[in-house]
């Protein structure tokens, strides 16, 4: 099937999905069961969806958060926040409840001018394209009398009309400059239609129009958000370091780009999380915050701060030219209700609300650099997201999150963790229960073939009976084991470690020793015996050699009994 396709828009959704996965997936039956397990039961819901974008087959989703205790301006807010980084909605939540009991966020809308622009070519005389405007300003204002009407009742409209000349960057070029008011609608389409109508009553022979557009760039649609305190007040072991410490981390930001990018991206995070919330457009204000960062001729930090007079000062200035009727956030059902948790704002108030969302983030995270640094909180929050990566059970989950209560998290500490967590546990046999070795042990027989090694089921009872000897003190294991090699070897009892197979102490033999014992049952006796005769002989002993591990004493030789037993039950599959 051709990759290349004519009509696609005109398919079905599930003609799309099925050109789709035929063309571009392996597993096409899961493909599709993942995209319409994202399908919304309910079909009227899913069709509003549906027509929001072109060529839409499924629904991609994010997580929708909340962040309480937000004091703006004396009122408390919950704050509703939609983004996919762990750490964002609990930072803000937890930077909201400190302010708020330090007066809160102080907000206000500097201005709220949006602008649009009409670009345009002339080659002819400047004077002359001048009277011409001047005469044609007002005939301007009045070709988009019938779009601007119901703004106007708003309170909102084009504002002003001006000719700017750019001949000085681009030969023949020059823009009509509008701005305008849109009160709480974000505008777009009134503006591009307004630019167009504008154009259109402008346009003449000597006149070429390139495009009419509104501009993303809004330095005049400005809200300022601000935090202070004395500087005790800030808590802490040493308010007063951690407040020079903090004004030194924004003043790098305000110098040093690299670090700027960074910087505004964190105020972005709190900033994008609301947009999205709301049903605005977080691409134009991400493009117009970072053009105002750059406004001066070099990016710099969007907040600033000062510690003058023992009062501690957090601020921000950042465009944003939202709205709150109109578009999306009238026709999303999230986003309405997003608008009703924030008490129905207007858009100067939605413009306050998000400055201290992002306010609150930027402090967030200048707070951990400058303390813990920023991954001691952000790899907690990103725990539960390595986790569910790995496949982690609620057991398993609890478990490694009580772990990492005390310790640093990193993604390779986590896998280790994880890892060790679903290694296979060991069923040491506890050969001090007399029972049950008996009766593990009962079901060998001379045939019984092992799983490694030699020896058959009698030689391999008969040799767990020899090494209890040794440690009872029966057999006098004689073989020198110098301190140097004790104290290398003996930590290894101390560990899950289990013995390998082939290990075998030095004097004993590559070959199984004869069976001693007419029967396996006398041999188990005999056994049983020797694990008996072991506990009575260190009631009064205190230490025996071991041929490999040197001296040990009672618990010692428990350890090494547990791992030999256990050994050699594998072999046999005892286990």
């Amino acid at each position: 099937m051709s990759k290349i396709i004519s009509g696609f828009s005109k398919f079905t959704k599930e003609e799309k999905i099925d050109w789709l996965t035929k063309n571009y997936f392996h597993n096409q039956t899961e493909t599709v069961n993942i995209i319409k397990q994202y399908w919304n039961v309910d079909t009227n819901l899913q069709e509003l969806h549906d027509d929001f974008i072109e060529n839409t087959i499924s629904n991609f989703y994010m997580p929708y958060g909340v962040a309480p205790n937000f004091v703006i301006n004396d009122r408390t807010y919950v704050i509703p926040m939609v983004v996919e980084e762990s750490s964002v909605v609990a930072a803000a939540s937890l930077v909201g409840k400190f302010w708020s009991t330090r007066g809160g966020f102080k907000t206000t809308v500097i201005s709220t001018t949006k602008i649009g622009q009409v670009h345009f070519m002339f080659a002819g005389n400047k004077n002359d394209l001048e009277i011409y405007f001047n005469q044609n300003k007002t005939e301007l204002f009045a070709a988009t009398a019938s779009i601007t009407k119901n703004m106007k009742k708003r309170g909102g409209g084009i504002l002003d009309i001006k000719l700017i000349d750019k001949t000085d960057k681009l030969a023949n070029y020059y823009q009509l400059h509008v701005t305008f008011e849109t009160k709480d609608s974000m505008g777009a389409n009134f503006i591009n239609s307004c630019l167009e109508a504008i154009a259109k009553k402008f346009e003449k022979d000597d006149i070429e129009i390139v495009m009419s557009i509104l501009s993303n760039y809004v330095p005049e649609c400005l809200v300022r958000a601000e935090v202070s305190c004395k500087i005790e007040e800030l808590g802490g072991e040493n308010p007063q370091k951690f407040a020079e410490k903090f004004y030194q981390a924004v003043q790098i930001a305000e110098v040093e780009p690299y670090r700027a990018v960074t910087h505004n991206k964190g105020i972005m995070n709190g900033i994008d999380a609301v947009v999205l919330a709301t049903g605005n457009d977080f691409r134009a204000v991400e493009a117009g915050a970072h053009a105002y960062a750059s406004r001066n001729g070099s990016y710099s930090s969007l907040s600033h701060c000062s510690i003058d007079d023992g009062i501690f000062k957090f601020w921000i200035e950042i465009p944003l030219a939202l709205g709150t009727v109109g578009g999306l956030t009238a026709l999303h059902p999230m986003a309405k209700l997003s608008l009703e948790m924030l008490q129905k704002p207007s858009a100067r108030t939605l413009m306050q609300i998000m400055a201290a969302a992002g306010l609150a983030q930027n402090f967030a995270a200048l707070r951990a650099l400058t303390t813990k640094g920023i991954q001691h909180g952000h790899m907690k929050m990103h725990l539960q997201n390595i986790l569910n990566q790995l496949g982690a059970n609620e057991q398993e989950k609890e478990e490694i999150t009580k772990y990492f209560e005390t310790r640093t998290v990193s993604h390779s500490a986590v896998v280790t963790q994880f890892n060790e967590l679903r290694k296979p546990k060991i069923n040491w046999i506890n050969f001090l229960n007399i029972d049950e070795i008996s009766n593990k042990l009962s079901g060998l027989t001379r045939t019984t073939k092992p799983v490694f090694g030699k020896m058959n089921g009698q030689q391999v009872i008969e040799h767990l009976s020899l090494l209890m000897q040794i440690s009872n003190g029966k057999i006098d294991a004689d073989y020198y084991v110098s301190d140097e090699k004790t104290a290398r070897r003996k930590p290894f009892l101390d560990t899950d470690g289990e013995l390998h197979i082939g290990f075998r102490a030095a004097i004993l033999s590559d070959e199984p020793t004869p069976e001693k014992f007419n029967t396996i049952q006398e041999a188990i006796a005999d056994l049983v015996d020797q694990i008996t005769d072991f506990k009575n002989h260190f009631k009064t002993a205190t230490t025996e050699n071991h041929p490999f591990f040197g001296e040990l004493d009672f618990e010692y030789w428990k350890k090494f009994h547990v791992k030999h037993f256990t050994h050699h039950f594998k072999q046999f599959n005892l286990l």
